[in-house]
């Protein structure tokens, strides 16, 4: 069967700014998976001007909100008052981006003792300029709209070099703080990007797309504490095919599990009602690989759309409005 892949494929460039070359390069075959994959990152991974424009909303609320909390201070140029956490602040958003997190320090003067009352402080700042800024329906930050994104505001507290963020109350944390070390955690992605040529960061962005196409129940914060645990429990597939079906066969094993994020002192626990979508990703990538094997190359990238979503390419894109049957898929192939 001879089968072409969509002409972006070909123009494959060395200067890559996601960095694909950490799964490897085309290899100049009729259908190549790598090439596939490729460009599926390119088109899920937020580009430069995107994040500037995710931190610029949030710097904008920064001001709004240190107009206010720090108004006659001065803010030591060593210091700040916000950090643009999340996985924008991180670089691991997909996109389009939707949703910055920035952590707001707040002045040590309010002696804020229960998280709910500095949401309640940080909404009632917000509301001058914004009207329709509330409090998330998880109570972990105030959103706001900001240039078509939401910009959520984590109030916090410096503790220990790291920050009290408002958490899920419990008779541990009766006040509802929790503690969180963002730059803790975005150093130690690094250092993981920097032992594993990038491709702890580059999995991570087709699990969270396979997480949003799906629904899958499981957190993006849970994704990466597993993708990091993933790659230093073993050496892995360097290509990210193979590396998505070791991780959805080994996330099933590893989970239930308790994991405690770098820096912080309160440990995530993740459980198991997400399984069952791991499994059908599971079976879906090994038939996949079937397909290939049987020189089916469309249904090969069918099986990986379905999995990842609609932006992961098809040899042959004119089929992406047909019907998923294969009465369909054969007359796509045979034109």
């Amino acid at each position: 069967m001879s089968t072409t892949l969509p002409a972006t494929l070909s123009q494959f460039t060395i200067a890559d700014p996601v960095k694909v070359s950490g799964f490897g390069r085309p290899q100049n075959t009729p259908f190549d998976l790598n090439a596939c994959f490729a460009e599926f990152l390119r088109r899920i991974v937020p580009t430069s001007p995107a994040y500037l424009a995710a931190k610029h909303a949030a710097m904008m609320i920064g001001k709004d909100l240190c107009s206010e909390f720090y108004r006659n201070a001065r803010i030591d140029v060593a210091e700040t008052d916000h950090i643009v956490a999340g996985s924008v602040g991180k670089r691991t958003a997909i996109a389009p981006i939707r949703v910055v997190d920035v952590l707001y320090v707040l002045p040590p003067k309010l002696e804020v003792a229960k998280a709910i009352d500095a949401l309640k402080i940080v909404l009632a700042v917000l509301n001058d300029k914004h009207p329709v800024a509330c409090i998330a329906e998880d109570y972990s930050g105030v959103l706001v709209a900001v240039d078509g994104l939401a910009v959520k505001v984590v109030p916090c507290l410096p503790y220990e070099g790291a920050f009290l963020v408002p958490g899920s109350v419990s008779t541990e944390r009766p006040s509802g703080w929790s503690l969180t070390n963002p730059i803790a955690e975005a150093a130690t992605l690094r250092l993981m990007d920097s032992m594993y040529g990038n491709r702890p960061r580059l999995m991570l962005a087709a699990l969270k797309a396979w997480r949003a196409h799906n629904g899958v129940a499981i957190s993006s914060f849970a994704l990466e504490l597993l993708t990091m645990d993933f790659y230093t429990s073993a050496p892995r597939s360097f290509s990210l095919a193979p590396a998505l079906v070791d991780f959805w066969a080994w996330s099933r094993k590893r989970t239930p599990v308790t994991l405690k994020p770098p820096g912080a002192s309160t440990s995530v626990v993740i459980d198991d009602v997400w399984h069952g979508k791991a499994k059908a990703a599971y079976w879906r990538s090994t038939m996949a690989e079937y397909h290939i094997g049987q020189d089916k190359m469309i249904e090969a990238a069918l099986e990986w759309r379905q999995t990842l979503g609609p932006l992961f390419p098809v040899p042959g894109e004119e089929i992406d409005a047909l019907p998923m049957f294969p009465s369909n898929r054969r007359k796509a192939s045979a034109a």
